[in-house]
């Protein structure tokens, strides 16, 4: 997930390098032209979901070639770097369209601008982030970041959003998940289909109690959820941390 999509997401207006000492737009407002000039808005969201932020953001480097290659860019606030591929969208308007060897080439949606960044440069822009862009954001060793609020919201419009069955795994009987619906609570949690939920807080999950085993941490704040999962044969202890 954090490769698909970085917890930040960016509209460049104007599109500067940091290096030029030059100011970026400050404004935090997010307009009706700018939402429907996205690449990946949220369905049916309004304007005022919608937030906007200055962000410098690096690229490290560049790996691969053709549809394989790409980017490592970071957050130079934080330093939450994640890897992008030709053609994967950066967040809400900003698509990655060519990697070079010590190069890429970016496209902001909402204004069509073309822009090339070097290995090692940073390029400061404005960044739109919608209100569920943070209920769930990964920091690393599998430790969840959940805002609980922005969950059971995400879970009102949406709904949890997956299912289940059991099956035979290494001597355990976990919960196979059947399906994931997108945009929903368990697709903002990272789960996909074919996981295998093995235990929740200790506590097997089945089908019966999958749904409320994730609604647990829309319900209330100061709350966390340890969550064993086995995806591609390799067992994963992941740590939901509300908010």
């Amino acid at each position: 997930m954090r490769t698909q999509l970085l917890s930040f997401v960016v509209l460049a207006l104007p599109w500067v390098t940091s290096c030029t000492g030059a100011d970026i737009s400050s404004e935090t407002t997010v307009g009706e032209r700018e939402v429907a000039a996205l690449a990946v808005p949220e369905p049916n969201a309004k304007a005022s979901e919608y937030a906007a932020r200055p962000v410098t953001l690096r690229l490290f480097g560049t790996q691969g070639v053709g549809s394989a290659a790409f980017a490592t860019l970071a957050d130079t606030s934080n330093w939450d770097t994640s890897n992008v591929r030709v053609g994967e969208t950066i967040g809400r308007s900003l698509k990655l369209v060519a990697v070079s060897e010590s190069s890429i080439e970016l496209v902001d949606s909402t204004s069509s601008l073309r822009r090339t960044v070097r290995a090692g440069e940073d390029i400061a822009v404005r960044v739109i982030e919608h209100d569920f862009d943070r209920a769930a954001i990964e920091s690393g060793e599998h430790l969840f970041h959940v805002q609980a609020r922005s969950l059971a919201r995400v879970e009102s419009r949406y709904g949890v959003g997956a299912g289940c069955e059991p099956v035979s795994f290494a001597g355990t009987t976990p919960c196979k998940v059947s399906f994931v619906t997108k945009h929903s609570l368990a697709a903002r949690l990272g789960l996909q289909a074919g996981d295998l939920l093995v235990a929740a807080d200790g506590e097997a999950v089945t089908p019966e109690n999958l749904t409320a085993i994730l609604r647990r941490l829309g319900e209330s704040k100061s709350q966390s959820l340890q969550l064993t999962v086995a995806r591609g044969g390799v067992f994963l202890e992941r740590m939901y941390v509300a908010e």
